[in-house]
C-alpha cells in the first residue's frame, strides 16, 4: 500500500506540472513517517496551458523545482526553502518556492537559470507545518533540455 501511495504522489506530482512520469526523474528521501519528493526539470518540458496557469515562464534557459511534502502518504503543507549552484565552489543562488494545489494535492515550485548539459547542486529544507522537521536534503542532478 505504502509503495501504491508513493507511486501516486509521483505521478500527481508531474502531472501536477504537466510533464510525463518518465521526464519528471523524482526522486525521494523518507523520515520517518514523513517523505519529501523533489525533482528538477526543464521548464520546456511543460505545455503552454500548464506554464501559463502556474506563471511560469518557458525558455531553455530556465528550470522548475518541485518538492513536495507527504505525511504517511498524504501531502502535507510546510515551509520549502531551496537553493542550487553548479558547483561546491560556488555561492548558493536562492529559488524562491510557491505553493502550488490542484485537486486536493499541494506542492511547492521554484524556478531557476540553468545552462542545458550542466549538473546543479541543489540544497533543500522542508519542513512539515506543526510537525517534525526541517528536513535538509541535497541532491546533483543534470539538466538536459528537449531537443
Amino acid at each position: 500500500m505504502k509503495a501504491l501511495k508513493a507511486l501516486l504522489s509521483i505521478a500527481t506530482a508531474a502531472l501536477l506540472c504537466g510533464v510525463a512520469v518518465g521526464a519528471a526523474a523524482q526522486q525521494m528521501e523518507p523520515y520517518g513517517d514523513h517523505e519529501v519528493h523533489y525533482s528538477a526539470i526543464p521548464t520546456g518540458l511543460l505545455t503552454d496551458q500548464v506554464a501559463q496557469a502556474r506563471g511560469i515562464v518557458r525558455s531553455r534557459s530556465k528550470a522548475l523545482l518541485l518538492v513536495t511534502i507527504l505525511e504517511n502518504g498524504e501531502p502535507v503543507t510546510g515551509a520549502v526553502q531551496a537553493s542550487v549552484r553548479a558547483s561546491n565552489d560556488d555561492d548558493p543562488t536562492d529559488i524562491p518556492m510557491r505553493q502550488v494545489r490542484e485537486n486536493g494535492w499541494v506542492s511547492y515550485i521554484g524556478t531557476f537559470d540553468f545552462e542545458s548539459g550542466q549538473s546543479r547542486n541543489f540544497a533543500v529544507s522542508a519542513n512539515p507545518h506543526g510537525r517534525e522537521g526541517p528536513f535538509e536534503l541535497t541532491f546533483r542532478q543534470a539538466l538536459q533540455n528537449p531537443d
